[in-house]
C-alpha cells in the first residue's frame, strides 16, 4: 500500500449522514434576549464610533476650517461650530439614539419572531439540512 493510499484511507468518508429538519417556532423569549445583547453590543460600537470620529474631526481641525468657510464666505453670523458640537453634546446624542436603538430593536426581534411563528404554522416552517461528518 503506497503512502497515498494510506492517507487516503485515513480521510474521513465523504457524504455522512444528512437530517433535514424544520424549523417550527422561535422561542419569543429567546428571541428578544438575544436581540437585546445584539442591541447593547451595537449601542457599545456606536458610542464609541461617536467618540472616535468626534477625536478625528477635532484634532484634523475640521471644526475651524468649516467656521472660516461659514464666516468668510457664506457670510455666517460667527457661530463657532466646535463649541456647538462639543464632546458632552455630542456624546449625549450618542447615548441618547443609543438607548433608543435598544428599545427599539429589542421591540423589533420579539416581533420577528412572533411573526415568524405565525407564517411558520401556516406554511410548516422552514427546512433545514444537516450533514454529520
Amino acid at each position: 500500500m503506497s503512502i497515498a493510499e494510506k492517507i487516503r484511507s485515513r480521510r474521513p468518508k465523504a457524504g455522512g449522514k444528512q437530517v433535514k429538519l424544520n424549523l417550527v417556532q422561535i422561542d419569543f423569549w429567546s428571541a428578544v434576549k438575544v436581540g437585546f445583547v445584539i442591541q447593547l453590543a451595537l449601542a457599545v460600537a456606536n458610542i464609541v464610533g461617536f467618540f472616535v470620529l468626534w477625536l478625528v474631526l477635532v484634532n484634523t481641525g475640521l471644526f475651524s476650517g468649516l467656521n472660516g468657510l461659514i464666516n468668510g464666505v457664506i457670510g455666517g453670523s460667527g457661530e463657532d461650530i466646535g463649541a456647538s458640537l462639543s464632546l458632552p453634546r455630542v456624546m449625549s446624542f450618542a447615548v441618547a439614539l443609543s438607548v433608543f436603538n435598544i428599545v427599539a430593536g429589542t421591540l423589533l426581534s420579539g416581533v420577528v419572531a412572533a411573526i415568524f411563528n405565525v407564517i411558520a404554522r401556516i406554511t410548516g416552517g422552514v427546512s433545514v439540512g444537516f450533514t454529520n461528518n
